[in-house]
């Protein structure tokens, strides 16, 4: 069934995807170029029977872009999910979020604990290792912000290391992302500079924020990591460092490889395992 579409007025109007279901709610939160459909390719694991919330941040898919470039980042981000669980969830959420998002799910659990029932991280939480950093600064320089078309698109879409072995359902999805233009060209909906910018500032202060949330952090908590790397063995996002940190802060978290993943494809892909992985966790957390 397709989602309801829901437009929530906070700062910027927000725009969410609702799959309706009866046994309690996840909130997704997608990664830093992401918007709430990549997460499509789990919801078949989810819903039916849990009611699943998909936002698009700021920016983002069919949410409101602010001109103001200082009006993005982090503690922007929390206010609008704050204004999201509070229009359409006030009872409180497992909040299931991608990298960036992974790292806005942890800020919530610690600051808003009640709004949050447990904690489902996919490849993200601490700041990446150093080399899925650099190698992140090429992906967000390989996203031309225009094409000329949209099969362009897909030729390079479909050759990106870190989506091999290339799956075709992802088009529709990737092609979400996508505003096309009456002569036939696409470009992207989120801005590369953004992203750039977004990724700055959270490197800043990220991890030093995350060490002051140690003890704060009490609902269940679960880590899906990637084995594989960007573009090669060398780039995976978590290294032994960045576990140790989560761990340190989380002690609770449990830590499970999704083998055959990489960063991107452990959420925008289709693996049995992993779907397994997450519905027995939100079943022991939601019931």
């Amino acid at each position: 069934m397709p989602p309801r579409i829901h437009f929530v007025p906070a700062e910027v109007r927000l725009r969410v995807l609702e799959w309706p279901g009866e046994k309690g709610t996840l909130l997704a939160l997608h990664g830093l170029t992401g918007y709430a459909e990549t997460f499509l390719p789990l919801i078949p694991a989810l819903n039916p029977p849990y009611r699943v919330l998909g936002m698009d941040l700021r920016g983002r898919g069919g949410s409101e872009g602010p001109s103001d470039e200082a009006a993005y980042g982090l503690e922007a981000h929390l206010r609008d999910i704050a204004a999201v669980l509070e229009a359409l969830a006030p009872e409180g959420a497992l909040l299931m979020g991608h990298s960036l998002g992974a790292i806005l799910s942890l800020a919530v659990a610690a600051e808003q604990p009640e709004r949050v029932r447990g904690l489902l991280l996919f490849d993200g939480g601490p700041l990446p290792a150093r080399a899925f950093s650099e190698s992140l600064a090429q992906v967000l320089n390989a996203r031309l912000e225009e094409l000329p078309s949209l099969e362009a698109f897909r030729e390079r879409v479909r050759a990106m290391p870190f989506l091999q072995p290339f799956d075709e359902r992802l088009l529709p999805i990737l092609e979400a992302g996508l505003i096309r233009e009456p002569d036939g060209r696409v470009r992207m909906k989120f801005p590369a500079r953004l992203g750039m910018k977004e990724a700055a500032e959270l490197g800043a202060i990220w991890n030093d924020r995350l060490r002051g949330y140690a003890g704060r952090i009490r609902c269940p908590a679960l880590l899906l990591k990637a084995p594989v790397g960007t573009f090669g063995p060398h780039d995976r996002y978590f290294t032994e460092a960045e576990e140790h940190l989560l761990r340190e802060v989380v002690p609770q978290v449990r830590i499970v490889e999704v083998p055959g993943t990489t960063h991107y494809t452990i959420v925008l892909g289709y693996h049995a395992e992993r779907d397994r992985i997450v519905r027995a966790f939100v079943e022991e957390v939601l019931g």
